[in-house]
C-alpha cells in the first residue's frame, strides 16, 4: 500500500513539476520576444532563422529535468524509504547534478539566461512534493 501511494505522489509530483516548469518558462519566453524588436534601428526588417528554437530548448530543458527527476522512484524501496537522508538523496540528486553542472559552466551564461536555464519552479513544487511524500512516510511507520 506504501509504494502505491509513494508511486502516486512521485508520480503526479514529476508530472506537476513539468507543466509548472513548462508553463513558466515558455511564458518568460514570450515575454522576452514581446521586448525583442524585430526592426533595426534603421528599419530593416531582422532575419530570424532560428524562429522558436527557444522553446525547443526550453521544452528540452524540461524533459532533462523531467529525467534527472526519475531517481525518486528509488523510494519505492523499502531499504532506500527507511533512511530519510536516502530518500532525501534520491529526491533531490537529479537536481544536485543539474546544478552543479550549471555551476561548471557559470561564466557562459548570462544572468537573463539563468531564469530560463535553471528550473526554479520545477525545484519549488518539487520539494512540495517531497513533503507530501515525508508526510505520508511518518505516517505509514
Amino acid at each position: 500500500m506504501i509504494k502505491k501511494q509513494s508511486a502516486k505522489i512521485i508520480g503526479s509530483g514529476l508530472l506537476a513539476s513539468f507543466l509548472a516548469g513548462t508553463i513558466f518558462m515558455i511564458g518568460f519566453l514570450i515575454i522576452i520576444d514581446m521586448q525583442t524588436s524585430d526592426y533595426y534601428e534603421d528599419g530593416r526588417p531582422k532575419m530570424n532563422c532560428f524562429g522558436g528554437l527557444q522553446y525547443g530548448i526550453a521544452i528540452g530543458i524540461q524533459i532533462l529535468i523531467a529525467l534527472f527527476t526519475l531517481p525518486a522512484f528509488l523510494i519505492l524501496f523499502k531499504q532506500i524509504r527507511k533512511n530519510k537522508y536516502l530518500v532525501f538523496l534520491a529526491f533531490f540528486a537529479g537536481y544536485l547534478l543539474y546544478f552543479t553542472l550549471i555551476l561548471a559552466s557559470l561564466s557562459e551564461f548570462s544572468g537573463e539566461e539563468y531564469v530560463i536555464i535553471i528550473p526554479w519552479i520545477n525545484f519549488l513544487v518539487w520539494i512540495i512534493y517531497y513533503f507530501k511524500l515525508r508526510r505520508m512516510i511518518n505516517r505509514n511507520q
